[in-house]
């Protein structure tokens, strides 16, 4: 008998339990067309195509007045007088209670590339997709309405709102709606998430500024900013979708901010040793000067050439970038303070010349400050690649961090 009492007091609570449900949270239906769509839906339009959009906020206290039966937290005992969409009267011991919705208000908004035609708070309006070339628009709709309740002598006001976004894709056209140095982002546009991919590539172009001026302490904040950065990407992506389910962006992360320095980190061996070499030619180029004739002559005027053109050629073999690479390190560095002046780099290439007193003094002048400023050179381009190496770190640290990103794609760009 108990345990039959006990079944029968557990079905009463669940009957209870189901038979009043929370009110959905409002939300718009909306219908492009006569056809549904929900929420962040994407449409393939043509330019100029004109559609005829219509929405119905639904659920919050709208359930409540059409549907008091499943939402309605009413007396069991209250006797429903009317019921509807705009509003729900009830009476229970005597005493009337009514919801009673006083206005609705929608707005509808777009960007410049979509056309918007409608009345003030009407619920339907024209929608003109512009003929100028753009890949993604959209039109936004938000709705409030006002609701009043009353009972007895007792009036209180309610708020229900809601808002959705219907974004529209031309046919045949790219939908890359961000595109930067390391970003690409294609699919539906959306400002709070461009935002955030500004602030990433922000991010990026810090870290690479820092570790080519060797400011790695700030290189480590840094990285940590950017894995925040990046991951408040994923946040503000997921907090869309549960407002628009169908919302979709596809991002692309191209490289790493480490991979100029890295790049430079292979190519600053050969580049040293190729300023080792021009250390022993500036030695041997000063010697063959000193057997040289004062007086001209025409075996002395073609071993000068030879001497001008040994040097001519060390500098054709210098790696490709050689001087892209250590402006970025050693902003002193340049091609002008090491190339030979014009004027002896003419001789090479014309095999004659004209004075030649004057072209050994000069190319002998030349030779001498080099041998004075290579060892500095030297010594600045061995601090640099020791230095350096401290960017196999922090790619190493970066290189795992976005070969595990698995809601985005990372593209790498080094083999």
């Amino acid at each position: 008998m108990k345990r039959f009492f006990f079944i029968l007091v557990m079905v009463m609570q669940l009957g209870n339990l189901f038979a009043i449900q929370p009110s959905r949270k409002p939300f718009l239906q909306i219908k492009i067309d006569g056809k549904a769509y929900k929420n962040g839906d994407n449409l393939t339009v043509i330019s100029d195509q004109k559609l005829m959009i219509s929405i119905e906020l639904v659920g919050g206290r709208k359930d409540f007045c059409k549907f008091p039966d499943t939402y309605a937290d009413i007396p069991g005992t209250a006797q429903i007088l009317s019921r509807g969409s705009n509003g729900l009267t009830y009476e229970s011991d005597g005493v009337k209670s009514e919801w009673k919705l006083l206005n609705e208000t929608v707005l509808f908004s777009a960007d410049e590339f979509v056309k918007v035609n409608s009345q003030p708070n009407q619920s339907t309006a024209e929608i003109i997709i512009s003929n100028a070339k753009f890949s993604q628009s959209f039109v936004k709709i938000a709705v409030k309405a006002n609701w009043q309740f009353t009972h007895a002598d007792k009036i209180t006001m309610e708020e229900n709102t809601a808002e959705g976004t219907i974004y529209f894709k031309v046919a045949g056209t790219s939908d890359v709606w961000f595109s930067s140095k390391n970003i690409q982002a294609n699919g539906m546009k959306n400002d709070e998430i461009l935002e955030k991919l500004t602030v990433v590539q922000s991010e990026f172009d810090s870290i690479e500024s820092s570790l080519i001026k060797m400011k790695f302490s700030a290189v480590q904040q840094s990285v940590r900013t950017l894995q925040t950065a990046v991951n408040e990407v994923k946040s503000t992506i997921d907090n869309i979708k549960l407002t628009a389910p169908s919302y979709q962006s596809h991002i692309v992360f191209i490289g790493l901010p480490t991979d100029i320095p890295y790049q430079d980190l292979g190519k600053l061996p050969e580049i040293k040793m190729n300023w080792t070499d021009s250390e022993t030619l500036m030695q041997d180029l000063k010697m063959q000067l000193g057997k040289l004739l004062a007086d001209p002559s025409k075996e002395s005027k073609n071993e000068l050439i030879s001497l001008i053109q040994k040097c001519v050629d060390w500098q054709y073999k210098l790696p490709e970038n050689t001087f892209v690479i250590l402006s970025r390190y050693l902003p002193d560095l340049t091609l002008e303070t090491i190339k030979l002046p014009k004027k002896i780099h003419s001789i090479a290439e014309d095999k004659t010349i004209a004075d030649y007193t004057q072209t050994l003094n000069d190319f002998g002048s030349f030779v001498d400050h080099r041998i004075e400023q290579i060892p500095v050179e030297l010594q600045k381009i061995s601090s640099i690649q020791s230095r350096i190496q401290a960017v196999r770190l922090f790619d190493g640290m970066l290189r795992s961090y976005f070969s595990s990103v698995n809601w985005a794609e990372w593209k790498n760009t080094r083999e």
